[in-house]
């Protein structure tokens, strides 16, 4: 059975780390591809936002020797401070305008898009908030 080369993946997932590294609305403190603990980071480090890939469909393309990939893409950005909604909301905006700008990610993919906002944490209490920001990825490939 064949998979899609780790390769495609990893490049899509870093092409997003990177449109989120350079986009100037929002400067994110720290943007990476592992999962963060937020008691750990400086003040400096917020917003911050770390890349996953996720869950993925993957199909054949009839007699052509390719195949289709569609996978999400987590990205969970975490605020501190004051306004944590509101710097939130921001926050997503620009994640969503820089994407918006290259859906191709640098012709790594077919089209790329945001999908699902989920809130991850929630309070008046917590000193941080975050929310997983899904983008649906669609890719093709070659079977090898």
């Amino acid at each position: 059975m064949a998979t899609p080369k780790t390769s495609d993946r990893e490049s899509i997932c870093a092409e997003i780390v990177s449109l989120f590294k350079k986009q100037r609305s929002v400067k994110f403190g720290r943007v990476v591809r592992d999962p963060i603990i937020p008691e750990e980071l400086p003040r400096t480090a917020f917003p911050a936002v770390y890349v996953e890939s996720s869950d993925e469909d993957i199909e054949d393309i009839a007699f052509s020797g390719l195949r289709e990939g569609v996978m999400e893409v987590a990205c969970v950005v975490v605020i501190s401070g004051k306004n944590r909604n509101t710097q939130l909301n921001v926050a997503i905006k620009a994640m969503e305008d820089s994407i918006n700008e290259d859906r191709t990610l640098d012709a790594k993919a077919m089209d790329c898009s945001l999908t699902r906002i989920e809130q991850l944490e929630a309070g008046d209490m917590s000193p941080f908030s975050s929310s997983r920001v899904v983008f649906t990825v669609s890719y093709v490939y070659t079977i090898e």
